[in-house]
């Protein structure tokens, strides 16, 4: 009997021996595991991220538009909107349309007032002189200004008719009537307004 209980004995602390080991070597190793885990689910997670913000950065990044740099605008949105996008060229186009609308005010309200000063007996020769040469640049910047307006103004309610808003579509199609002369010309812009209104109004084929 004695035999027997020192055997039970040795065989439990045989036993408690090894899940001491083994226990010892679990502090060891789960601490260890749980870091790497942690480690590789976080670059799992954050790298998506990481790139989403990058490409949400590039893709929101909008450049202020200025005479230097309208051409190259126009061309990219151009571009854009061959690839069959509407959202990224839209956001370039109403840029661009403000800026034209506020240079066209700007040019044509001094335009307005050099001309008055011209004829103005008060005007000294100093003055006609250096009023003929800004009248003359205004002279170029209108034409340029009012083609790139027309040109964005349609353009705009064109992505408006793709996008599926029909009210803003019509807003910036009618204004295009408008600021552009009239032509009968299938390509012109005044005829393509009129056959986005039409299909915007349930009117194709009516006139």
């Amino acid at each position: 009997m004695q035999n027997f209980i020192t055997h039970v004995r040795e065989n439990m602390s045989h036993k408690a021996g090894r899940c001491s080991r083994i226990f010892h070597g679990l502090r060891v190793v789960l601490p260890l595991l749980a870091f790497l885990i942690l480690l590789f689910s976080h670059q799992a997670l954050s790298a998506p991220a990481q790139k989403q913000a990058r490409k949400s950065s590039a893709s929101s990044k909008v450049i202020a538009i200025n005479d230097a740099n309208i051409q190259t605008a126009l061309k990219t949105a151009d571009d854009m909107m061959r690839r069959g996008e509407i959202d990224n060229p839209l956001r370039i186009l109403l840029g661009v349309y403000d800026y034209s609308k506020d240079v066209l005010y700007t040019v044509k309200f001094f335009q307005s007032h050099y001309e008055k000063a011209v004829n103005d007996p008060a005007t000294t020769q100093d003055e006609r002189e250096d009023i003929h040469i800004k009248l003359k640049s205004m002279g170029q910047l209108v034409p340029k200004y009012n083609h790139i307006r027309e040109v964005t103004t349609y353009n705009i309610g064109y992505l408006y008719t793709k996008k599926g808003d029909s009210e803003k579509a019509r807003k910036y199609l009618t204004e295009v009537l408008d600021i552009t002369t009239f032509s009968t010309r299938k390509d012109s812009i005044c005829i393509k307004a009129k056959t986005l209104l039409l299909g915007l109004y349930g009117l194709e084929g009516e006139f």
